[in-house]
């Protein structure tokens, strides 16, 4: 304490002006998983699930890790995840399981249609499937497929 000047004292309280306790800012911090777990690994996809206004329908957009993904045209959007872990919890929330989904497949320029698709489908997730359009009822999926841009796979 060699550096106080001589007038000041070493030892008491300040006197100025106390600092506002509320800013009129809420400040956010997302809880991220325990670092003691596990390393971190990054994230290879955004997913964003939307509900269609028909509530039989679900339909799942796969970003690049850093976008920021406009809200849907039509429909509400029920979140964005960027993992599959936390993407398949919401499907499996969803109650998914028997229903029908279309792949829209951009390497090979076509669609896929699985019948019988649950949270856990091998192909939900992965980035090569820019959109995943999930149908309650196989024929609505089978329809939608028929009528897309891109041609009907036989797979």
């Amino acid at each position: 304490m060699a550096d106080i000047p001589s007038d000041l004292t070493d030892v008491g309280t300040h006197h100025g002006n106390q600092p506002p306790t509320e800013t009129g800012q809420t400040v956010r911090s997302p809880e991220g998983p325990d670092p003691s777990t596990a390393d971190a690994q990054p994230s290879s996809a955004l997913f964003q699930v939307v509900r269609a206004p028909s509530e039989d329908q679900l339909k799942i957009r796969v970003h690049s890790a850093r976008a920021e993904p406009s809200p849907p045209d039509e429909g509400e959007e029920i979140g964005t995840y960027r993992t599959e872990e936390a993407l398949r919890k919401v499907l499996a929330d969803a109650n998914v399981d028997g229903w029908a989904a279309v792949f829209e497949d951009l390497e090979a320029d076509r669609v896929l249609v699985d019948t019988d698709v649950n949270a856990d489908h091998a192909w939900i997730g992965q980035a090569r499937y820019s959109t995943i359009t999930l149908f309650a009822d196989a024929e609505a999926a089978t329809t939608f497929a028929e009528n897309h841009e891109r041609p009907l796979s036989d797979r």
